[in-house]
């Protein structure tokens, strides 16, 4: 091989690298969203399947239920606590600081 068919080699190379990454970046975008592009992708329950669209209510419905759930167990929690609390400010005695020091010794 001469030196001008090492220059043709490195940039037919070159030019296929660049070509490859150009086809890559602009082209195959298009082709993953060719659905969109012609308008045929539609959102809304139409395109959901409708063992998915009966797995997905499901799914929906047990969190539901499990929030509720955790929203009593906080409820109960809380009522438990302000129960606690009356009880503690009915415990303590008016009176300053000093005053409850001395009647404990």
């Amino acid at each position: 091989m001469s030196r001008t068919d090492g220059r043709k080699l490195v940039a037919f190379a070159g030019t296929a690298i660049v070509g490859a990454l150009g086809f890559a970046t602009i082209y195959l975008p298009f082709m993953a969203d060719r659905d969109k592009l012609r308008g045929l992708f539609e959102e809304g329950e139409q395109s959901i399947p409708e063992g998915a669209r009966r797995e997905i209510q499901a799914i929906l419905k047990a969190e539901r239920e499990s929030q509720q759930r955790m929203d009593e167990v906080v409820q109960q929690q809380q009522q438990y606590e302000e129960a606690e609390q009356q009880k503690e400010k009915q415990k303590a005695s008016p009176g300053s600081m000093w005053s409850n020091l001395r009647r404990k010794q």
